[in-house]
């Protein structure tokens, strides 16, 4: 498939450079946020001016970052059908109420046809993922962010074996008010050496590599690396510091839905929701590796940087490529954030040097971050 751009309204620029045919699963990793984006809220602090880049993912974040009106954001991707998901969702977007879209999406049960709110926004996408979105039309009414390998993993796994036998225990702390009683409660009743054995049991790297094929869990990590400890532990972090009820991923990951709406993704908050549809036109979607897009530009562009999670899909040495692209992309004073899983990576001591690591931030991050398998790097670029 050739390269092609789409010429939106006011400048949106849609680039899909990278060919879709190499991608032999033609099948999406994330559907929905399963991040905390208030927290790379907290961590770039987004200006007017700013222009903003990061990872596509599932797209969550690309929408949740409008909230804080940047200048610019461009939402890179090298997985074309991530794109082709963050397009149906901004168009979508456009047309809908936020009542509307929580339908579409599948957060509540539709009063209409999902397949004809995509008919009526098809021709408003870019011919590759009118293309992909036509193969897999049946999977739209099922509700989008149900669809993802990850989604699927969470419902038919974590659920079915994890939740389900604690159905009652969790649906008792999701009534919860007090961060003391879900403590305590948690302890007692959840905390059980049968719960953390199963935890480990089914957080081993060999099932989430069959599950998922996802290289994030198995790329980067050593033999000797528990995964299914490390998950519990930040997972027994979680639960004896949030809420339950207020935590959209924690909800997801074990209801396999969202149980709370005034505690959704920062994009599908009712407060942040009309915010992002008006900034809408201000993304800019690529599909390409982020170095070779980085490295096509010539002068310094961006101010605030969200990476995800990539460190976890490759190897150090081409994580640290990245990591001087950006820098020579960067603006003075720019912020760049990034989120380690199993693989914890830090810029190399010469990049490291025109940086000042943001400790503060850091620290509350690894603690008040939602989604609990993750930690932080934050950097602020040197003036010059």
């Amino acid at each position: 498939m050739a390269t092609a751009i789409k010429e939106k309204p006011e400048s949106k620029r849609i680039i899909h450079s990278v060919n879709d045919s190499i991608y032999k699963k033609e099948w999406i990793l994330y559907t929905t946020s399963d991040e905390d984006s208030y927290s790379e809220l907290k961590a770039l602090r987004i200006r007017p001016s700013d222009s903003v880049l990061l990872i596509t993912g599932s797209g969550c974040r690309s929408l949740a970052l409008l909230a804080d009106e940047p200048k610019r954001l461009i939402s890179v991707d090298a997985n074309p059908y991530q794109n082709y998901l963050l397009e149906l969702k901004i168009e979508a977007m456009r047309l809908l109420s936020h009542e509307e879209y929580l339908q579409f999406l599948g957060v509540r049960p539709a009063s209409f046809s999902r397949l004809d709110i995509y008919r009526q926004v098809e021709p408003d996408l870019t011919l590759q993922a009118q293309d992909y979105w036509r193969r897999y039309s049946s999977k739209i009414e099922e509700g989008l962010i149900y669809l993802g390998k990850h989604e699927q993993f969470y419902k038919r796994f974590i659920g079915s074996l994890l939740f389900r036998p604690k159905r009652k225990q969790f649906m008792h702390m999701l009534r919860l008010s007090s961060l003391e009683e879900q403590r305590a409660y948690f302890q007692e009743h959840f905390n059980t050496p049968l719960w953390r054995w199963s935890m480990e049991t089914l957080c081993r790297q060999s099932v989430f590599k069959w599950a998922l094929g996802d290289p994030s869990y198995d790329n980067q990590v050593s033999e000797q690396q528990s995964i299914g400890n490390y998950i519990l532990q930040r997972l027994i972090h979680t639960f004896e510091n949030h809420l339950v009820r207020d935590n959209h991923f924690l909800t997801f990951l074990y209801c396999g839905q969202y149980m709370n709406e005034e505690a959704l993704p920062v994009y599908l908050q009712k407060r942040h929701y009309d915010t992002i549809k008006k900034n809408l036109d201000r993304v800019e979607i690529v599909t390409d590796l982020i170095d070779n897009y980085l490295a096509r530009e010539k002068a310094p562009f961006i101010d605030k940087v969200s990476l995800s999670d990539i460190s976890g899909w490759i190897p150090n040495q081409t994580f640290q490529k990245i990591l001087y692209e950006i820098t020579g992309k960067m603006r003075s004073n720019g912020i760049l954030c990034y989120r380690n899983f199993l693989a914890k990576r830090v810029p190399d001591p010469v990049l490291l040097a025109q940086y000042e690591r943001d400790t503060e931030m850091i620290e509350r991050l690894n603690h008040e971050d939602l989604a609990f398998a993750f930690t932080f790097e934050v950097l602020k670029k040197r003036g010059e």
